[in-house]
Protein backbone atom coordinates (compact mmCIF):
# COMPACT_ATOMS: atom_id res chain seq x y z
CA UNK A 1 0.00 0.00 0.00
CA UNK A 2 2.39 2.27 1.22
CA UNK A 3 4.80 1.51 -2.43
CA UNK A 4 1.70 2.60 -4.41
CA UNK A 5 0.68 5.77 -2.37
CA UNK A 6 4.49 7.09 -3.28
CA UNK A 7 3.84 6.29 -6.77
CA UNK A 8 3.29 9.87 -7.57
CA UNK A 9 6.05 11.53 -6.21
CA UNK A 10 7.32 14.14 -8.26
CA UNK A 11 10.56 16.79 -8.65
CA UNK A 12 9.96 19.15 -5.79
CA UNK A 13 12.36 21.08 -3.21
CA UNK A 14 10.41 23.17 -0.76
CA UNK A 15 6.80 23.95 -1.13
CA UNK A 16 7.18 27.25 0.69
CA UNK A 17 10.96 28.31 -0.52
CA UNK A 18 9.85 26.93 -4.33
CA UNK A 19 6.21 28.62 -3.77
CA UNK A 20 7.51 31.94 -2.74
CA UNK A 21 10.10 32.29 -5.53
CA UNK A 22 7.89 30.99 -7.77
CA UNK A 23 5.38 33.37 -7.25
CA UNK A 24 7.84 36.24 -7.05
CA UNK A 25 9.09 35.38 -10.31
CA UNK A 26 5.53 36.24 -11.36
CA UNK A 27 5.21 39.66 -10.38
CA UNK A 28 8.40 40.70 -12.51
CA UNK A 29 7.73 43.13 -14.63
CA UNK A 30 8.69 42.35 -17.88
CA UNK A 31 8.27 38.27 -18.15
CA UNK A 32 8.43 36.72 -21.40
CA UNK A 33 5.53 34.77 -22.43
CA UNK A 34 7.27 31.51 -22.54
CA UNK A 35 9.13 31.99 -18.77
CA UNK A 36 5.54 33.14 -17.41
CA UNK A 37 3.76 30.00 -18.83
CA UNK A 38 6.66 27.73 -17.56
CA UNK A 39 6.44 29.06 -14.02
CA UNK A 40 2.43 28.97 -13.79
CA UNK A 41 2.95 24.79 -14.51
CA UNK A 42 5.45 24.81 -11.98
CA UNK A 43 3.47 26.65 -8.98
CA UNK A 44 0.46 24.58 -10.21
CA UNK A 45 2.44 21.18 -9.51
CA UNK A 46 3.72 22.66 -6.04
CA UNK A 47 0.73 23.52 -4.43
CA UNK A 48 -1.58 20.87 -5.32
CA UNK A 49 -1.52 19.43 -1.49
CA UNK A 50 -2.45 22.45 0.41
CA UNK A 51 -4.21 24.06 -2.50
CA UNK A 52 -5.84 21.67 -5.64
CA UNK A 53 -8.08 24.44 -7.01
CA UNK A 54 -5.83 26.96 -6.96
CA UNK A 55 -3.49 24.83 -8.34
CA UNK A 56 -5.67 23.47 -11.27
CA UNK A 57 -6.49 27.29 -12.08
CA UNK A 58 -2.89 28.22 -12.25
CA UNK A 59 -2.03 25.38 -14.79
CA UNK A 60 -4.98 26.08 -16.83
CA UNK A 61 -3.51 29.68 -16.97
CA UNK A 62 -0.06 28.29 -17.79
CA UNK A 63 -1.90 26.22 -20.63
CA UNK A 64 -4.06 29.19 -22.08
CA UNK A 65 -0.71 31.12 -22.31
CA UNK A 66 1.00 28.42 -23.93
CA UNK A 67 -1.01 28.18 -26.96
CA UNK A 68 0.05 31.91 -28.22
CA UNK A 69 3.84 29.80 -28.16
CA UNK A 70 4.82 28.10 -31.53
CA UNK A 71 7.40 26.29 -28.90
CA UNK A 72 5.44 23.18 -27.75
CA UNK A 73 7.22 22.31 -24.85
CA UNK A 74 5.30 24.83 -22.70
CA UNK A 75 1.94 23.23 -23.58
CA UNK A 76 3.31 20.01 -22.94
CA UNK A 77 4.68 20.63 -19.78
CA UNK A 78 1.27 22.02 -18.61
CA UNK A 79 -0.87 19.19 -20.12
CA UNK A 80 1.58 16.90 -17.96
CA UNK A 81 1.15 18.44 -15.23
CA UNK A 82 -2.61 18.74 -15.52
CA UNK A 83 -2.57 14.87 -16.19
CA UNK A 84 -0.76 14.85 -12.62
CA UNK A 85 -3.01 16.73 -11.08
CA UNK A 86 -6.01 14.90 -12.65
CA UNK A 87 -4.43 11.90 -10.78
CA UNK A 88 -4.60 13.34 -7.15
CA UNK A 89 -8.47 14.04 -7.84
CA UNK A 90 -9.09 10.31 -9.05
CA UNK A 91 -9.89 11.82 -12.60
CA UNK A 92 -8.37 9.03 -14.95
CA UNK A 93 -10.21 9.95 -18.01
CA UNK A 94 -9.42 13.43 -17.86
CA UNK A 95 -5.66 12.77 -17.05
CA UNK A 96 -5.33 10.47 -20.20
CA UNK A 97 -7.15 13.07 -22.33
CA UNK A 98 -4.00 15.32 -20.65
CA UNK A 99 -1.36 13.20 -21.35
CA UNK A 100 -2.37 12.65 -25.31
CA UNK A 101 -2.93 16.20 -25.70
CA UNK A 102 1.31 16.51 -23.73
CA UNK A 103 2.35 13.93 -26.31
CA UNK A 104 1.02 15.17 -29.50
CA UNK A 105 2.53 19.16 -28.34
CA UNK A 106 5.99 17.11 -27.97
CA UNK A 107 5.98 16.43 -31.59
CA UNK A 108 6.72 20.70 -31.43
CA UNK A 109 9.16 20.61 -29.25
CA UNK A 110 13.04 20.65 -28.95
CA UNK A 111 13.43 20.21 -25.13
CA UNK A 112 14.27 16.51 -24.32
CA UNK A 113 13.74 17.34 -20.59
CA UNK A 114 10.25 18.38 -20.84
CA UNK A 115 9.40 15.20 -23.48
CA UNK A 116 11.42 13.03 -21.31
CA UNK A 117 8.92 13.94 -18.34
CA UNK A 118 6.08 13.99 -20.55
CA UNK A 119 6.74 10.30 -21.27
CA UNK A 120 7.40 9.51 -17.90
CA UNK A 121 4.16 10.81 -16.61
CA UNK A 122 2.31 8.85 -19.50
CA UNK A 123 4.22 5.54 -17.71
CA UNK A 124 3.15 6.38 -14.67
CA UNK A 125 0.02 6.59 -15.40
CA UNK A 126 -0.62 3.51 -17.80
CA UNK A 127 1.56 2.12 -14.30
CA UNK A 128 -2.10 3.54 -12.07
CA UNK A 129 -4.29 1.73 -14.86
CA UNK A 130 -2.10 -1.50 -14.50
CA UNK A 131 -1.27 -1.34 -18.23
CA UNK A 132 2.19 -2.87 -17.28
CA UNK A 133 3.26 -3.74 -20.59
CA UNK A 134 2.76 -0.35 -21.74
CA UNK A 135 3.84 1.63 -19.00
CA UNK A 136 7.51 -0.21 -19.04
CA UNK A 137 7.67 1.06 -22.72
CA UNK A 138 6.57 4.51 -22.03
CA UNK A 139 9.01 4.44 -18.79
CA UNK A 140 12.46 3.16 -21.64
CA UNK A 141 11.00 5.60 -23.62
CA UNK A 142 11.57 8.52 -21.02
CA UNK A 143 14.60 7.07 -20.31
CA UNK A 144 16.00 7.18 -24.15
CA UNK A 145 14.94 10.93 -24.31
CA UNK A 146 16.16 11.82 -20.97
CA UNK A 147 19.64 10.65 -22.09
CA UNK A 148 22.60 12.90 -21.64
CA UNK A 149 20.44 15.43 -20.27
CA UNK A 150 21.06 15.23 -16.07
CA UNK A 151 18.23 15.47 -15.46
CA UNK A 152 18.83 13.34 -12.37
CA UNK A 153 15.57 13.60 -10.24
CA UNK A 154 13.59 12.68 -13.38
CA UNK A 155 15.75 9.62 -14.34
CA UNK A 156 15.38 8.84 -10.54
CA UNK A 157 11.37 8.72 -10.79
CA UNK A 158 11.50 6.62 -14.33
CA UNK A 159 13.74 4.23 -12.57
CA UNK A 160 11.37 4.09 -8.99
CA UNK A 161 8.44 3.43 -11.46
CA UNK A 162 10.18 0.56 -12.44
CA UNK A 163 11.59 -0.97 -9.82
CA UNK A 164 7.36 -0.90 -8.40
CA UNK A 165 6.99 -2.30 -11.91
CA UNK A 166 9.22 -5.47 -11.30
CA UNK A 167 8.56 -5.78 -7.49
CA UNK A 168 4.59 -6.24 -8.89
CA UNK A 169 6.07 -9.20 -10.90
CA UNK A 170 8.27 -10.59 -7.85
CA UNK A 171 11.68 -10.32 -10.13
CA UNK A 172 13.63 -9.56 -7.58
CA UNK A 173 17.13 -9.00 -9.55
CA UNK A 174 15.73 -6.22 -11.84
CA UNK A 175 13.93 -4.66 -8.56
CA UNK A 176 16.84 -4.00 -7.03
CA UNK A 177 18.65 -3.22 -10.08
CA UNK A 178 16.27 -0.16 -10.85
CA UNK A 179 16.11 0.25 -7.10
CA UNK A 180 19.62 1.17 -7.39
CA UNK A 181 19.76 3.29 -9.94
CA UNK A 182 16.92 5.66 -8.68
CA UNK A 183 19.16 5.96 -5.49
CA UNK A 184 22.45 6.57 -7.52
CA UNK A 185 19.85 9.08 -9.73
CA UNK A 186 18.45 11.15 -7.01
CA UNK A 187 22.09 11.58 -5.35
CA UNK A 188 23.06 13.37 -8.72
CA UNK A 189 20.24 15.36 -8.20
CA UNK A 190 20.51 16.80 -4.87
CA UNK A 191 16.95 17.14 -4.26
CA UNK A 192 15.58 16.51 -0.88
CA UNK A 193 12.31 14.67 -1.69
CA UNK A 194 13.47 12.59 -4.73
CA UNK A 195 16.76 11.21 -2.37
CA UNK A 196 13.75 10.37 0.47
CA UNK A 197 11.78 8.81 -2.33
CA UNK A 198 14.71 6.60 -3.40
CA UNK A 199 15.56 5.89 0.43
CA UNK A 200 11.59 4.58 1.04
CA UNK A 201 11.73 2.41 -2.25
CA UNK A 202 15.35 1.14 -1.33
CA UNK A 203 13.78 -0.02 1.99
CA UNK A 204 11.25 -1.62 0.24
CA UNK A 205 13.56 -3.67 -1.79
CA UNK A 206 15.54 -4.95 1.38
CA UNK A 207 12.66 -5.65 3.68
CA UNK A 208 11.24 -7.31 0.83
CA UNK A 209 14.63 -9.80 0.48
CA UNK A 210 14.22 -10.29 4.22
CA UNK A 211 10.92 -11.67 4.53
CA UNK A 212 12.42 -14.14 1.28
CA UNK A 213 15.32 -14.92 3.71
CA UNK A 214 14.61 -13.79 7.45
CA UNK A 215 18.24 -15.11 8.27
CA UNK A 216 19.87 -12.92 6.80
CA UNK A 217 19.36 -10.15 9.10
CA UNK A 218 21.78 -7.19 7.53
CA UNK A 219 19.01 -7.06 5.61
CA UNK A 220 16.96 -5.83 8.09
CA UNK A 221 19.29 -3.40 9.22
CA UNK A 222 19.63 -2.21 5.71
CA UNK A 223 16.39 -1.16 5.41
CA UNK A 224 16.29 0.62 8.77
CA UNK A 225 18.99 2.36 7.83
CA UNK A 226 17.63 3.81 4.64
CA UNK A 227 14.24 4.67 6.78
CA UNK A 228 16.38 6.57 9.15
CA UNK A 229 18.11 8.17 6.61
CA UNK A 230 15.25 9.58 4.96
CA UNK A 231 14.11 10.87 8.69
CA UNK A 232 17.71 12.18 9.14
CA UNK A 233 17.38 13.98 5.66
CA UNK A 234 14.15 15.52 7.17
CA UNK A 235 15.60 17.03 10.14
CA UNK A 236 18.57 17.82 8.65
CA UNK A 237 16.65 19.73 5.94
CA UNK A 238 13.22 20.66 6.94
CA UNK A 239 12.64 23.47 5.25
CA UNK A 240 13.43 21.85 1.73
CA UNK A 241 10.91 18.96 2.55
CA UNK A 242 7.90 19.29 0.17
CA UNK A 243 6.27 15.72 0.47
CA UNK A 244 6.04 15.24 3.88
CA UNK A 245 3.96 12.09 3.10
CA UNK A 246 7.70 10.14 2.79
CA UNK A 247 8.87 10.76 6.09
CA UNK A 248 5.57 9.62 7.27
CA UNK A 249 6.27 6.39 5.29
CA UNK A 250 9.85 6.51 6.57
CA UNK A 251 8.84 6.41 10.01
CA UNK A 252 5.32 3.92 9.76
CA UNK A 253 7.75 1.68 8.12
CA UNK A 254 10.58 1.76 11.24
CA UNK A 255 7.41 1.24 13.55
CA UNK A 256 6.35 -1.76 11.76
CA UNK A 257 9.43 -3.49 11.64
CA UNK A 258 9.97 -3.34 15.30
CA UNK A 259 6.34 -4.47 15.63
CA UNK A 260 6.77 -7.36 13.34
CA UNK A 261 10.45 -8.24 13.91
CA UNK A 262 11.61 -6.51 17.36
CA UNK A 263 10.60 -8.31 20.60
CA UNK A 264 7.72 -5.80 22.29
CA UNK A 265 10.17 -4.71 24.61
CA UNK A 266 10.74 -2.12 22.13
CA UNK A 267 7.51 -1.14 22.16
CA UNK A 268 8.64 2.51 23.18
CA UNK A 269 11.00 2.64 19.73
CA UNK A 270 7.83 2.27 17.73
CA UNK A 271 5.76 4.95 19.44
CA UNK A 272 8.02 6.75 19.18
CA UNK A 273 8.11 6.30 14.94
CA UNK A 274 4.63 6.22 15.15
CA UNK A 275 3.76 9.67 17.20
CA UNK A 276 6.40 11.17 14.55
CA UNK A 277 4.24 9.38 11.08
CA UNK A 278 0.69 10.64 13.03
CA UNK A 279 1.75 14.00 13.57
CA UNK A 280 2.43 14.37 9.63
CA UNK A 281 -0.75 12.09 8.85
CA UNK A 282 -2.63 14.90 10.88
CA UNK A 283 -0.91 17.91 9.42
CA UNK A 284 -1.61 16.82 5.61
CA UNK A 285 -4.91 14.80 6.56
CA UNK A 286 -3.57 11.81 5.38
CA UNK A 287 -5.58 9.07 6.51
CA UNK A 288 -3.79 5.33 5.29
CA UNK A 289 -1.25 7.07 7.48
CA UNK A 290 -3.32 7.69 10.23
CA UNK A 291 -4.86 4.54 10.47
CA UNK A 292 -1.36 2.44 9.63
CA UNK A 293 -0.44 3.96 12.86
CA UNK A 294 -3.47 3.74 15.40
CA UNK A 295 -3.44 -0.34 13.56
CA UNK A 296 -0.13 -0.96 15.04
CA UNK A 297 -0.39 1.15 19.03
CA UNK A 298 -3.78 -1.75 18.88
CA UNK A 299 -1.60 -4.13 17.36
CA UNK A 300 0.93 -3.70 20.69
CA UNK A 301 -2.59 -3.69 23.07
CA UNK A 302 -3.74 -6.54 21.90
CA UNK A 303 -0.66 -8.38 22.47
CA UNK A 304 -0.54 -7.50 25.53
CA UNK A 305 -4.17 -8.47 25.99
CA UNK A 306 -5.15 -5.32 26.95
CA UNK A 307 -8.42 -5.47 24.35
CA UNK A 308 -10.26 -1.95 26.02
CA UNK A 309 -7.46 -0.38 24.75
CA UNK A 310 -6.68 -1.81 21.41
CA UNK A 311 -10.78 -0.93 21.03
CA UNK A 312 -10.47 2.54 22.09
CA UNK A 313 -7.27 3.03 19.65
CA UNK A 314 -9.15 1.97 16.72
CA UNK A 315 -11.69 3.95 17.89
CA UNK A 316 -10.12 7.28 18.28
CA UNK A 317 -8.40 6.59 14.95
CA UNK A 318 -11.93 5.77 12.94
CA UNK A 319 -13.18 9.46 14.53
CA UNK A 320 -10.18 11.06 12.91
CA UNK A 321 -9.95 9.33 9.90
CA UNK A 322 -14.49 9.62 9.58
CA UNK A 323 -14.15 13.63 10.18
CA UNK A 324 -11.61 14.16 7.24
CA UNK A 325 -13.32 15.91 4.48
CA UNK A 326 -12.35 12.94 1.34
CA UNK A 327 -12.96 9.58 3.79
CA UNK A 328 -12.02 6.96 1.95
CA UNK A 329 -14.13 3.85 3.02
CA UNK A 330 -11.79 1.49 2.15
CA UNK A 331 -9.46 2.99 5.11
CA UNK A 332 -13.10 2.87 6.83
CA UNK A 333 -13.66 -0.75 6.37
CA UNK A 334 -10.25 -1.60 6.98
CA UNK A 335 -10.59 0.02 10.86
CA UNK A 336 -13.88 -1.81 11.18
CA UNK A 337 -12.10 -4.88 10.65
CA UNK A 338 -9.77 -4.42 12.80
CA UNK A 339 -12.24 -3.51 15.42
CA UNK A 340 -14.57 -6.36 14.50
CA UNK A 341 -11.42 -8.92 15.30
CA UNK A 342 -10.67 -7.28 18.33
CA UNK A 343 -13.99 -7.74 19.71
CA UNK A 344 -13.77 -11.13 18.77
CA UNK A 345 -10.27 -11.63 20.34
CA UNK A 346 -12.07 -9.96 23.50
CA UNK A 347 -14.16 -12.29 23.57
CA UNK A 348 -17.14 -9.95 22.82
CA UNK A 349 -19.25 -11.29 19.91
CA UNK A 350 -22.30 -8.98 20.16
CA UNK A 351 -19.66 -5.94 19.65
CA UNK A 352 -17.99 -8.23 16.93
CA UNK A 353 -21.05 -8.46 14.88
CA UNK A 354 -21.84 -5.59 14.94
CA UNK A 355 -18.41 -4.32 13.94
CA UNK A 356 -18.34 -6.70 11.42
CA UNK A 357 -21.71 -5.55 10.05
CA UNK A 358 -20.47 -1.98 9.69
CA UNK A 359 -17.47 -3.41 8.19
CA UNK A 360 -19.69 -5.06 5.41
CA UNK A 361 -21.43 -1.92 4.65
CA UNK A 362 -18.05 0.42 4.34
CA UNK A 363 -16.51 -3.05 2.06
CA UNK A 364 -19.91 -2.49 -0.24
CA UNK A 365 -19.45 1.23 -0.53
CA UNK A 366 -15.57 0.78 -0.71
CA UNK A 367 -16.28 -1.87 -3.45
CA UNK A 368 -18.93 0.29 -5.39
CA UNK A 369 -15.99 3.22 -5.44
CA UNK A 370 -13.16 0.50 -6.57
CA UNK A 371 -15.84 -0.70 -9.16
CA UNK A 372 -16.26 2.81 -10.55
CA UNK A 373 -12.18 3.50 -10.19
CA UNK A 374 -12.00 0.23 -12.24
CA UNK A 375 -14.82 1.55 -14.55
CA UNK A 376 -13.01 4.82 -15.20
CA UNK A 377 -9.32 2.59 -15.48
CA UNK A 378 -10.86 1.12 -18.16
CA UNK A 379 -12.38 3.80 -19.87
CA UNK A 380 -9.62 5.89 -19.63
CA UNK A 381 -7.59 2.65 -21.40
CA UNK A 382 -10.14 2.79 -24.12
CA UNK A 383 -9.38 6.21 -24.37
CA UNK A 384 -5.76 5.45 -24.49
CA UNK A 385 -6.35 2.74 -26.81
CA UNK A 386 -8.67 4.52 -29.43
CA UNK A 387 -5.92 7.50 -29.06
CA UNK A 388 -3.78 5.17 -30.41
CA UNK A 389 -5.51 3.70 -33.31
CA UNK A 390 -6.20 7.42 -34.14
CA UNK A 391 -2.62 7.89 -34.00
CA UNK A 392 -2.01 4.56 -36.19
CA UNK A 393 -4.66 5.67 -38.74
CA UNK A 394 -2.86 9.57 -38.96
CA UNK A 395 0.52 7.51 -39.21
CA UNK A 396 -0.50 5.02 -41.91
CA UNK A 397 -1.93 8.20 -44.06
CA UNK A 398 0.85 10.71 -43.02
CA UNK A 399 3.20 7.38 -44.49
CA UNK A 400 1.22 6.90 -47.58
CA UNK A 401 1.37 10.73 -48.04
CA UNK A 402 4.73 10.82 -48.02
CA UNK A 403 5.05 7.78 -50.09
CA UNK A 404 2.93 9.93 -52.49
CA UNK A 405 4.85 13.25 -52.26
CA UNK A 406 7.83 11.27 -52.71
CA UNK A 407 5.98 9.78 -56.09
CA UNK A 408 4.72 13.17 -57.49
CA UNK A 409 8.10 14.87 -56.36
CA UNK A 410 9.57 11.56 -58.68
CA UNK A 411 7.59 12.60 -61.72
CA UNK A 412 8.61 16.24 -61.33
CA UNK A 413 12.30 15.87 -61.58
CA UNK A 414 12.32 13.46 -63.96
CA UNK A 415 9.79 15.89 -66.00
CA UNK A 416 12.68 18.27 -65.34
CA UNK A 417 15.38 16.14 -66.07
CA UNK A 418 13.76 15.08 -69.21
CA UNK A 419 13.31 18.97 -70.28
CA UNK A 420 17.09 20.08 -69.57
CA UNK A 421 17.61 16.26 -71.51
CA UNK A 422 15.73 17.76 -74.72
CA UNK A 423 17.27 20.89 -74.65
CA UNK A 424 20.56 19.88 -73.80
CA UNK A 425 20.04 17.43 -76.57
CA UNK A 426 18.93 20.25 -78.98
CA UNK A 427 21.57 22.33 -78.15
CA UNK A 428 24.07 19.73 -78.92
CA UNK A 429 22.84 18.70 -81.95
CA UNK A 430 22.25 22.74 -83.46
CA UNK A 431 26.00 22.85 -81.88
CA UNK A 432 27.23 20.04 -83.70
CA UNK A 433 25.11 21.13 -86.90
CA UNK A 434 26.67 24.39 -86.73
CA UNK A 435 30.19 22.94 -86.11
CA UNK A 436 29.94 20.51 -88.88
CA UNK A 437 28.59 22.94 -91.66
CA UNK A 438 31.55 24.67 -90.64
CA UNK A 439 34.10 21.99 -90.92
CA UNK A 440 32.21 21.30 -94.22
CA UNK A 441 32.81 25.25 -95.41
CA UNK A 442 36.60 25.12 -94.33
CA UNK A 443 36.81 21.39 -95.74
CA UNK A 444 35.13 22.74 -99.16
CA UNK A 445 37.61 25.69 -98.63
CA UNK A 446 40.80 23.73 -97.89
CA UNK A 447 40.19 21.38 -100.96
CA UNK A 448 39.88 24.18 -103.31
CA UNK A 449 42.88 25.47 -102.32
CA UNK A 450 44.52 22.28 -102.37
CA UNK A 451 42.85 21.95 -106.14
CA UNK A 452 44.45 25.38 -106.84
CA UNK A 453 47.60 24.14 -105.31
CA UNK A 454 47.95 21.59 -107.30
CA UNK A 455 46.41 22.82 -110.38
CA UNK A 456 49.21 25.94 -110.23
CA UNK A 457 51.79 22.77 -109.83
CA UNK A 458 50.48 20.92 -112.77
CA UNK A 459 50.71 24.06 -115.02
CA UNK A 460 54.59 24.98 -113.69
CA UNK A 461 55.23 21.12 -114.85
CA UNK A 462 53.52 21.58 -117.82
CA UNK A 463 55.66 25.03 -118.45
CA UNK A 464 58.77 23.53 -118.11
CA UNK A 465 57.54 20.38 -120.03
CA UNK A 466 56.76 22.60 -123.12
CA UNK A 467 59.87 24.51 -122.37
CA UNK A 468 61.82 20.81 -122.33
CA UNK A 469 60.00 20.32 -125.55
CA UNK A 470 61.72 23.40 -127.21
CA UNK A 471 65.08 22.75 -125.84
CA UNK A 472 64.95 19.43 -127.40
CA UNK A 473 63.79 20.76 -130.79
CA UNK A 474 66.50 23.28 -130.68
CA UNK A 475 69.24 20.01 -129.81
CA UNK A 476 66.98 17.76 -132.46
CA UNK A 477 67.55 20.71 -134.79
CA UNK A 478 71.27 20.64 -133.60
CA UNK A 479 72.38 17.14 -134.03
CA UNK A 480 70.64 16.98 -137.47
CA UNK A 481 73.21 19.91 -138.39
CA UNK A 482 75.99 17.41 -136.93
CA UNK A 483 73.97 14.54 -139.26
CA UNK A 484 74.55 16.21 -142.09
CA UNK A 485 78.17 17.45 -141.40
CA UNK A 486 79.44 13.85 -140.45
CA UNK A 487 77.67 12.69 -143.63
CA UNK A 488 80.34 14.12 -145.57
CA UNK A 489 83.22 12.19 -143.82
CA UNK A 490 84.77 9.36 -144.76
CA UNK A 491 83.28 5.81 -143.08
CA UNK A 492 86.26 4.91 -140.99
CA UNK A 493 86.46 7.75 -139.31
CA UNK A 494 86.50 6.86 -135.48
CA UNK A 495 85.50 10.39 -134.71
CA UNK A 496 82.18 9.50 -137.14
CA UNK A 497 81.80 6.02 -135.30
CA UNK A 498 81.50 7.50 -131.75
CA UNK A 499 79.42 10.95 -132.72
CA UNK A 500 76.64 8.64 -134.76
CA UNK A 501 76.91 6.10 -131.27
CA UNK A 502 75.84 9.41 -129.30
CA UNK A 503 73.19 10.71 -131.58
CA UNK A 504 71.67 6.90 -130.97
CA UNK A 505 72.08 7.47 -127.54
CA UNK A 506 70.24 10.74 -127.35
CA UNK A 507 67.49 9.84 -129.61
CA UNK A 508 66.82 6.71 -127.01
CA UNK A 509 67.01 9.57 -124.31
CA UNK A 510 64.08 11.68 -126.58
CA UNK A 511 62.00 8.38 -126.45
CA UNK A 512 61.90 8.17 -122.78
CA UNK A 513 61.74 11.45 -122.51
CA UNK A 514 58.64 11.06 -124.22
CA UNK A 515 57.20 8.40 -122.07
CA UNK A 516 58.00 10.23 -119.33
CA UNK A 517 56.12 13.32 -120.34
CA UNK A 518 52.97 11.07 -121.04
CA UNK A 519 52.94 9.75 -117.89
CA UNK A 520 53.80 13.10 -116.17
CA UNK A 521 50.82 13.90 -117.95
CA UNK A 522 48.83 10.88 -116.45
CA UNK A 523 49.30 12.07 -113.12
CA UNK A 524 46.20 12.03 -110.51
CA UNK A 525 46.38 15.74 -109.09
CA UNK A 526 45.87 14.28 -106.15
CA UNK A 527 49.24 12.01 -106.05
CA UNK A 528 50.88 15.54 -104.60
CA UNK A 529 48.04 15.95 -102.28
CA UNK A 530 48.49 12.65 -100.57
CA UNK A 531 52.35 12.91 -100.66
CA UNK A 532 52.32 16.38 -98.93
CA UNK A 533 49.58 15.03 -96.51
CA UNK A 534 51.86 11.53 -95.56
CA UNK A 535 54.78 14.49 -95.45
CA UNK A 536 52.79 17.05 -93.14
CA UNK A 537 53.33 19.57 -95.93
CA UNK A 538 57.30 19.60 -95.58
CA UNK A 539 58.40 18.25 -99.16
CA UNK A 540 59.81 21.14 -101.55
CA UNK A 541 59.20 21.08 -104.97
CA UNK A 542 62.51 19.08 -105.77
CA UNK A 543 61.32 16.95 -103.47
CA UNK A 544 57.88 16.38 -105.45
CA UNK A 545 59.90 16.43 -108.47
CA UNK A 546 62.16 13.46 -107.46
CA UNK A 547 58.55 11.33 -106.44
CA UNK A 548 57.47 11.99 -109.52
CA UNK A 549 60.64 10.40 -111.75
CA UNK A 550 60.24 8.09 -108.90
CA UNK A 551 56.93 7.32 -110.16
CA UNK A 552 57.55 7.15 -113.60
CA UNK A 553 60.65 4.42 -113.33
CA UNK A 554 63.20 6.05 -113.51
CA UNK A 555 66.61 4.50 -112.22
CA UNK A 556 68.87 6.76 -109.73
CA UNK A 557 71.06 6.83 -111.93
CA UNK A 558 68.76 8.24 -115.20
CA UNK A 559 67.39 10.59 -112.04
CA UNK A 560 70.72 12.00 -111.71
CA UNK A 561 71.37 12.49 -115.32
CA UNK A 562 68.13 14.16 -115.67
CA UNK A 563 68.59 16.49 -112.56
CA UNK A 564 72.06 17.38 -113.58
CA UNK A 565 73.57 15.89 -109.56
CA UNK A 566 75.18 12.89 -109.22
CA UNK A 567 73.85 9.76 -108.08
CA UNK A 568 75.06 9.87 -104.06
CA UNK A 569 73.13 13.14 -104.01
CA UNK A 570 70.06 11.19 -105.31
CA UNK A 571 70.36 8.69 -102.47
CA UNK A 572 70.64 11.09 -99.97
CA UNK A 573 67.38 12.79 -101.27
CA UNK A 574 65.78 9.71 -101.01
CA UNK A 575 67.06 9.08 -97.52
CA UNK A 576 65.60 12.58 -96.91
CA UNK A 577 62.01 12.26 -98.36
CA UNK A 578 61.58 9.00 -96.21
CA UNK A 579 61.76 10.82 -93.10
CA UNK A 580 59.45 13.99 -94.30
CA UNK A 581 57.37 11.30 -94.83
CA UNK A 582 57.99 8.96 -91.78
CA UNK A 583 59.24 5.70 -93.22
CA UNK A 584 61.41 3.63 -91.35
CA UNK A 585 64.01 2.59 -92.53
CA UNK A 586 63.32 -0.68 -93.97
CA UNK A 587 59.86 0.60 -95.59
CA UNK A 588 60.30 1.05 -99.33
CA UNK A 589 60.22 4.74 -100.90
CA UNK A 590 58.85 3.34 -104.43
CA UNK A 591 56.58 1.30 -102.82
CA UNK A 592 54.76 3.80 -100.89
CA UNK A 593 54.49 6.33 -104.15
CA UNK A 594 53.19 3.45 -105.77
CA UNK A 595 50.21 3.33 -103.58
CA UNK A 596 50.02 6.56 -103.09
CA UNK A 597 49.36 7.16 -106.78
Amino acid sequence: MILVFFAGLHNARSQSIIEDSLRNLLRRPGLSPEKKAMTLSHLGRNIYETDMPSALKVTHEALQLSHNISDGQYSAFAFATLTYLNVQQDSLVRAQKNIDSALIYTAKSTNKVVNGYVWLRKGWLEYIVNNTSKSTASLFKALQILEGQKAYAYESLVYHYLASIYADLKDQKNLKKYTQLSLKSARQSREPDIICNAYLATTSSFLQEFRKGPSQKKLLDSAIFYNQQVLQLSQTQPGRIVNHITIAAAALNLANIYWEFYPKEYKKTAEKYINFALAIGRKTRHEEVIANCYGILSEYAMAEGNYTEAERLFLSGFAEVENSAGSSMTVKASMMKGLATVAEKGGNGEKALKYYKQYMQYEREAYDAAKLSVAQSLEAQYEAEKKEKELEVLKERATFNRKLNFIYAGLIIAGVLALIFLFRSYHFRLKSSIQQQKLKTEETARLKAEQELLQERQDRLQKEVLAGNLQVEQKNELLQTMRDQLATQPESGTLKSQMERILKEDLRMDGDFEQAKTILANIHPEFFSRLQQQANNKLTRLDLKHCSYILMGFSNKEIASRLGVDPKSILMARYRIKQKLNLDKEESLDLLIQNLS
